[in-house]
């Protein structure tokens, strides 16, 4: 059951999403509205296809397509001649071959023009290709062993940018690290380092994040869910302003960057004896009750330091006869243990 119109309320605005289809299934048509104090911002998107391909069309309110299609309501996708290129704000061509994608194709209403293209062997993507607006060439290159990506390499304008990889663990295949490596004087260095860990189920329970500050790996964020039955609770730790001068291959090099973005001052802090003595804090702590579909029905927000709750959330998840998301109330439980509303989301699908 595909869905047709998701609709969301609170105290300060309103959102809705319609989507349409034909007989195929095929999406023909979206239409986005947004209300913030009075105001409204509307989008459309009209889908056009040539066998597996499509190109997407979208108009902001205000426009002659837009008023149109609201006036007539979504029959009119079924006919023609009723839009034009001319005033739309985006076109986007995406191109298929047996079913993959092989090209994207962007133009805006300022004519700036945008381009991807898609490589692939034995059905897995080896290449991606893009072309910016000012001509920049940026090629991504993937490898694999088997079906499993090792290594993402990037490359600007044929010039080597950076590369990722990917190390699993033996034991059940689950991504265990992603190392990124940069260039410097020709050689490659390793700049960042992501940890990952699981529960005896599989489920990814904490990540690291280590970044290169004078020459060496520091552990700077820590994000971690701790599940037990429905309960989920959730940390995170990080080291205060660091994360914007970890990667660089050493001081000199940070430093150098520094200034290039005239930010002298910051020189004297991020010294050689800064992460010696900086420490992790702290800075989120909540605790989320889910129901049997993993969706929230209760959230607690605790004070990170203190774990003192600071807020609390309600939600009521209701279901139709094929278990899909019908509605989602949520309410603010005051200090008095009094509910109020804050949010509604509703969610329509097609028979």
């Amino acid at each position: 059951m595909p869905l047709t119109k998701e609709i969301y309320r609170d105290e300060y605005s309103e959102y809705r999403k319609e989507i349409f289809y034909n007989d195929k299934q095929q999406i023909i048509g979206t239409l986005d509205v947004n209300k913030v104090d009075g105001d409204e911002h509307g989008e459309l998107g009209v889908h056009e296809y040539t066998g597996e391909n499509y190109r997407l069309i979208k108009y902001k309110n205000g426009t002659k397509a837009y008023a149109h299609f609201i006036s007539q309501g979504h029959k009119v996708l079924d006919k023609t001649g009723w839009y034009s290129i001319e005033e739309a704000f985006s076109v986007q061509d995406f191109k298929y071959e047996n079913g993959v994608l092989i090209a994207v194709d962007y133009l805006n209403e300022d004519k700036v023009k945008y381009s991807h293209r898609y490589t692939y062997q034995n059905g897995m993507k080896v290449s991606e290709t893009s072309v910016s607006a000012d001509g920049t060439v940026t090629k991504i290159n993937f490898t694999y062993q088997g079906k499993t990506m090792l290594l993402k390499a990037t490359f600007i304008n044929d010039q080597f940018s950076d590369q990722i990889n990917y190390l699993y663990h033996h034991q059940h295949n689950l991504l265990s690290e992603e190392q990124k490596f940069f260039k410097h004087n020709e050689s490659l260095y390793l700049s960042s380092e992501i940890k990952f860990f699981y529960n005896e189920k599989k489920e990814l329970e904490k990540t690291e994040y280590y970044g290169r500050y004078d020459s060496k790996l520091h552990l700077y964020k820590i994000e971690e869910t701790i599940r037990k039955g429905n309960e989920r609770t959730i940390k995170h730790f990080v080291v205060p302003d660091v994360e914007m001068v970890m990667g660089y291959y050493d001081l000199a090099s940070m430093h150098d960057q520094l200034k290039e973005d005239n930010l002298e001052w910051a020189v004297s802090v991020f010294n050689a004896q800064y992460m010696t003595t900086a420490k992790l804090h702290r800075v989120k702590l909540t605790i989320d009750r889910v129901d049997n579909q993993d969706n929230i029905v209760e959230t607690k927000m605790m004070h990170p330091e203190q774990d003192e709750e600071i807020a609390k959330l309600i939600c009521r998840n209701e279901y139709n006869d094929k278990s899909l998301l019908e509605f989602v109330i949520c309410y603010r439980v005051t200090e008095g243990g009094k509910t109020e509303e804050i949010s509604i989301r509703k969610f329509y699908y097609k028979d």
